[in-house]
């Protein structure tokens, strides 16, 4: 053990460490920084729709504490969806779910913002150009024909879409920037603070029309080409997606994402749309059906569904557990045990920034073990029938362990959320320990990342 920890200490941390200090790196990190507030907002706003402002939720719905049909006399079914209050509340939710569209367009905005402090050329017209071009991009699902509008409209693609309208924007401004010609003439008569936003009326324009042309070319090339990525899906991905290499790979590739400071869910949520959601619901589909008999797990459903990846964000608890732990740094606990209660409902995002764990390479080779490792222990569980497939969706922010019940709709599913907590915590164990001694060797510097 002593010489794995050197070979953390001397080797891996110092070899991860040089992308920590790429400047791309670190403008998206910084991006993250201005949008943590508005992040922890909308997602303890989410909480409160899943939980209480959904007529058809778990609070008012009719398949849960059904006090939706208390508050209108009893009412169920059409009845119930006829009500002003079930319009209301309906309403409402749909507006806070709007929410997540208001953070990436945010997010365009900031990183483009960060990424011209590198690049050069004007801030604001490079954040309100990429956003115009995420507008237009995300707009375009409306022109899809039926079947088409899954692979562009669909949400998946809306996070890659906001990162690659702030990087072209803010790179296509700051190239335009060196042709002088291409600046506007305006009278010298005209105020200062107008006259900076007429001169660079033709790179917003140039810049706006190419995003248009890149849109529309982008989403007809998918039209066009959607027989032939239907049946690659149908016959080929599939399949492939209900081997343990291919599901390794996908939570190889998510978590490195987030390490990078990403997101890693969302950047490849098309694949868990194209393959892991089909399967859940399949699952549901036959549970609803009373397909499945007791003790039933393999042999009537999929293993790799998208609720069953959900054992691997039980890693994230688990690292928190480990720095409270094992961490000799009183910063680190202080943010771990602020974010704590944010972290039980599955509200990641800002600890992995303010502990940090993005760009951290004390944690890279943890964050990227743990989830495989979940991986490979909740497939063998439910492959030899100790724990029933995943049968049944919950929301994002249904804390672990009891997510695992209500998706497997057995105690079993608790069980193993519980096991690979145990097993997280050990994997992050030895690496916090590197990092104290790799603080302490610098100098006892209690508060360095």
């Amino acid at each position: 053990m002593e010489q794995f920890f050197d070979w953390v200490e001397r080797s891996f941390v110092p070899w991860a460490g040089h992308f920590s200090g790429n400047k791309y790196m670190m403008a998206i990190r910084d991006t993250f920084y201005r949008l943590i507030p508005f992040i922890i907002v909308l997602y303890v706003l989410r909480i409160i729709q899943w939980a209480v402002l959904d007529p058809e939720g778990p609070v008012m719905g009719e398949n849960g504490m059904s006090l939706g049909a208390v508050i209108t006399g009893g009412l169920y079914g059409e009845e119930y969806q006829a009500t002003a209050f079930y319009r209301f509340f309906h309403l409402f939710s749909e507006a806070i779910s709007f929410s997540y569209i208001l953070l990436l367009m945010f997010l365009t905005m900031t990183l483009a913002i960060q990424l011209t402090k590198i690049w050069g050329g004007d801030k604001s017209l490079a954040a309100f150009c990429a956003l115009g071009g995420f507008l237009m991009f995300t707009q375009m699902e409306a022109e899809f024909v039926s079947g088409a509008s899954e692979l562009l409209g669909h949400p998946p693609i809306r996070v890659p879409s906001a990162f690659l309208f702030a990087v072209l924007s803010s790179r296509i401004l700051s190239w335009l920037d060196r042709f002088p010609r291409l600046r506007m003439r305006v009278p010298d008569s005209l105020p200062e603070r107008v006259i900076k936003p007429l001169e660079l009326c033709v790179p917003a324009a140039l810049t706006l029309v190419s995003f248009l042309l890149f849109s529309i070319v982008v989403t007809r090339l998918f039209v066009a080409s959607y027989t032939e990525i239907d049946y690659f899906v149908q016959t080929t991905f599939r399949p492939a997606s209900q081997t343990l290499v291919f599901a390794l790979l996908y939570q190889g590739a998510t978590w490195l994402l987030w390490w990078c400071g990403l997101f890693g869910d969302s950047f490849i949520e098309i694949f868990r749309d194209f393959a892991y959601w089909p399967a859940q619901l399949a699952n549901q589909a036959t549970a609803a059906a009373s397909m499945f008999a007791q003790g039933d797990s393999l042999a009537q459903g999929y293993v790799f569904t998208s609720e069953f990846f959900r054992t691997a964000d039980v890693h994230v608890l688990a690292m928190a557990a480990a720095v409270l732990v094992f961490s000799a740094n009183r910063r680190w606990r202080s943010v771990t045990w602020f974010m704590l209660p944010f972290l039980v409902f599955n509200i990641s995002l800002p600890f992995f920034f303010c502990l940090p764990v993005v760009l951290n390479p004390s944690f890279l080779l943890p964050f990227l073990v743990a989830p495989l490792a979940n991986t490979v222990v909740g497939w063998a569980a439910v492959s030899w029938g100790i724990v029933p497939v995943f049968q049944f969706a919950t929301a994002g922010t249904v804390p672990v362990v009891l997510s695992g019940v209500l998706g497997t709709g057995s105690l079993m599913g608790g069980v193993l959320h519980l096991v690979v907590f145990i097993l997280d915590v050990f994997i992050y164990a030895p690496f916090v320990i590197v990092t104290n001694r790799i603080n302490a060797a610098e100098g006892g510097k209690e508060d360095a990342p």
